[in-house]
Parts: C-alpha cells; structure tokens; sequence
C-alpha cells in the first residue's frame, strides 16, 4: 500500500487520514459479535463504567483474535508502514474496545480534548509518567451519519501546535492536563462501519456525547515505530521523527 499524495497532506497538515472501508465486513461482524456476546454474559459493573470508558470495555477480549485480527488480518498493517516505514511497525498485542453509549444530555457540548499516555486517576497511566506511542489507529465498528453520536472528535492540525508550544516550554504539563494553547474547532468525524483512521499520537482528540439511539463502537490500537521509547517524549517535540513513509515537513 502507499499513501497518495492527498493522503500525506491530511496526515501533515491535519494529523489524521481517513481510510473508508478498509476493514472487510466480515472481521467488523466477528469484532461485534464477541463485543456483544462479551457484554451479554459478563455485563458492565455500574461501578467501573467510567474505569471502563478510561481503559477498555470487554478487557477479557484486548488480546482476543476477533480483536486483533482487525489489525493483523486486514490491510492496515501495510497502511500503518506506508506512513512509518517498512518493517517498523510491531503488532499491536491488545486492542482496546472504544464504546460510548447513548447519554440523556438537555443540550450537545464539545468533548474536552487529549492526547492519550497523560496521566489521569481511571486511565492506567501512573501519575508523574508519560506513555507515548507514534501513531493511533482507530477501527470504526458502527456507522456515525451525523455528529454527537459518540464520534471521534479531532482538533485538526494540534499535533504542530502542540510540537511548538512544547519545543517552547516543555512537556511536563501534560503531567497535570492538557495545555492551554490556543485550538482551532473540533471536528467531529463522520465514519462508517470498516473505515479506518491513522493519526498522529500528538493530535488532540475526544469523543463527543452520543445523543444518538445506538453504541458508538471502536477498537484503538496504538502503534509505535520500532526505534520508539515509550518513555521519551521526542515523539512530541519532534513529531516527523520516526514517520518515515512521509517526507519530513519544515518546521
């Protein structure tokens, strides 16, 4: 697979691409169906739901073959290289199972954004650690024909914002919360069921309220660039370092 050339401009300049249908319809089904069957047998703790929201739903599937064949039994590990270089890209060994149900809000409002590896009290990550990665792909399970469904919600061109602002002042910030920076819109993405998005780990993201009647459901795998050190922050205040599939934009 190689990217084109319109491709490389959204992951640049925007810091995301979109890839419709690139997950067959048969692994979607198969992801669904053990995501359901999961929630039907086990069910949600009312006490872990937002620890749920902040990990993974269905955590005894991350590792599960109708989870990770979204990756390894589709065309995105050749989509994941052609952005980060051939051989550079070790399989992800867990998905995590993205679910927003419908939520009774009066009124929609804007998700609050993120980059994910900050520390926070339900996510994982210790406090006083940073876990960066290279590169979030997102496999939408669900169709999203409107917004505030649940949908992933993108602040378009942040990763740069953020290189600047952290080349300036550091990146210790995100240790207590996003930085205050100054953000274009958010967009909130429509997308259907097999399409597929590659981002930068330094784009802010959220997922906007699903006012909407059904689940949002999506599976996350996060990808790191086989020279990448999980614990170093050169991935954001060098953000082109480790993509070499795209020729490295000037600062």
């Amino acid at each position: 697979m190689r990217l084109g050339d319109a491709e490389k401009r959204a992951l640049t300049e925007d810091g995301y691409v979109i890839v419709p249908g690139l997950v067959p319809r048969a692994r979607v089904d198969a992801a669904l169906q053990a995501i359901n069957g999961s929630l039907g047998e086990q069910g949600i703790a009312r006490d872990q739901i937002w620890t749920l929201r902040a990990q993974t739903f269905c955590p005894e599937l991350v590792g599960a073959p109708p989870i990770l064949d979204l990756y390894a039994a589709t065309p995105l590990p050749a989509l994941a290289e052609a952005a980060l270089g051939a051989d550079n890209v070790p399989p992800p060994s867990t998905g995590q199972i993205a679910l927003r149900f419908p939520q009774p809000l009066a009124e929609p409002r804007d998700p609050y954004p993120h980059i994910d590896g900050m520390p926070g009290p339900l996510n994982g990550v210790e406090p006083g650690t940073l876990h960066t990665f290279t590169a979030l792909a997102a496999v939408f399970l669900s169709d999203l024909p409107a917004t505030f469904q649940g949908n992933f919600t993108v602040w378009p061109g942040t990763h740069r914002v953020l290189e600047a602002h952290f080349r300036a002042h550091g990146t210790d910030e995100l240790l207590d919360g996003f930085p205050r920076v100054a953000m274009p819109p958010p967009r909130q993405l429509i997308v259907r069921a097999g399409d597929v998005l590659l981002a930068h780990h330094a784009l802010a993201h959220g997922a906007a309220p699903n006012l909407g009647p059904h689940v949002r459901y999506a599976v996350f795998f996060r990808l790191s660039h086989r020279n990448h050190d999980p614990g170093s922050t050169t991935s954001l205040t060098d953000i082109w370092r480790h993509w070499e599939g795209l020729a490295r934009p000037q600062p």
